[in-house]
């Protein structure tokens, strides 16, 4: 944020632990008294976090606890907060709240077993929470059935809308220092075994320069919220997410087909 101006009374910067409750709820408190009772959330971005990579026999107590209440809980924690500002506020109800999840909340890669754990625990978390959000501040436009089903696809402005975005690779420093790294277990060091394959292609990946630039995923995400259309509830960003993403999805209803009869368990279907 250092590219902000500190002069500037619009702009507010102050720290935020996501992993301390006391850090949260102070950063709240702190900017309703910069900006006043008129205090109000239009947007929020729930980006923190790290990845957990390595052998996960390895994994210690204290890595895996630390991953698991930085992706997860300190996303509940903020976006708890924010539903509270958005939906109680009477001049700007509503607003949309951003969790930031990943490829890895939909699929499964060998070597960041922590990683993909604290991003499908968000997924659910927002899926779940966005249905509990009452109809009334939800888009009257919006059939009864697909609101019960995902109140999130509404025009923002009066309402509380949640999106869930899946990015790819993005050029950060999420393989430099937003990774740390469990110890090395002696019987996953083959170089055949599936979480080094996995890191040589990352590691190529890197060096050819693949991978989003992060101004193109903001872009993207005002322009979400900005348009005045339905907010989608996932949204996978990149190519290799969306195929994947599609990728997956077909692969479990071919499954899903083939194991039909054992899953009814007689039942008509």
């Amino acid at each position: 944020m250092s590219y902000l101006p500190d002069d500037n009374p619009s702009i507010f910067k102050v720290a935020l632990d996501v992993t301390k409750p006391e850090s949260v709820n102070s950063a709240f408190s702190a900017a309703k008294q910069h900006f006043g009772q008129n205090f109000h959330l239009d947007i929020v971005v729930n980006n923190a976090g790290y990845s957990l990579s390595g052998d996960t026999e390895s994994a210690t107590e204290e890595e895996t606890h630390q991953e698991i209440e930085t992706l997860f809980f300190g996303t509940a924690r903020v976006t708890t907060r924010a539903i509270e500002i958005m939906r109680q506020s009477k001049t700007h109800r509503g607003g949309v709240i951003f969790n930031i999840s990943s490829l890895a909340g939909l699929c499964g890669f060998p070597g960041h077993a922590y990683y993909h754990a604290g991003k499908f625990a968000v997924e659910g978390w927002t899926e779940s929470v966005a249905r509990e959000m009452h109809p009334d501040w939800n888009s009257k436009s919006t059939s009864i059935a697909a609101a019960f089903l995902l109140q999130v696809l509404t025009k923002p402005g009066s309402t509380v809308n949640f999106c869930i975005v899946e990015p790819s690779g993005v050029k950060t420093n999420f393989e430099g220092h937003s990774k740390a790294h469990t110890a090395a277990h002696t019987d996953y060091q083959d170089p055949d075994m599936p979480a080094r394959k996995l890191e040589r292609y990352v590691s190529q990946g890197i060096k050819l320069g693949m991978g989003m630039e992060p101004s193109a995923l903001a872009e993207v995400l005002y322009t979400i919220a900005s348009r005045g259309e339905q907010v989608p509830l996932r949204l996978p960003l990149g190519a290799t997410a969306w195929k994947l993403a599609k990728s997956k999805f077909e692969t479990m209803l071919r499954e899903l087909d083939s194991i039909k009869e054992t899953s009814v368990m007689g039942a008509a279907v």
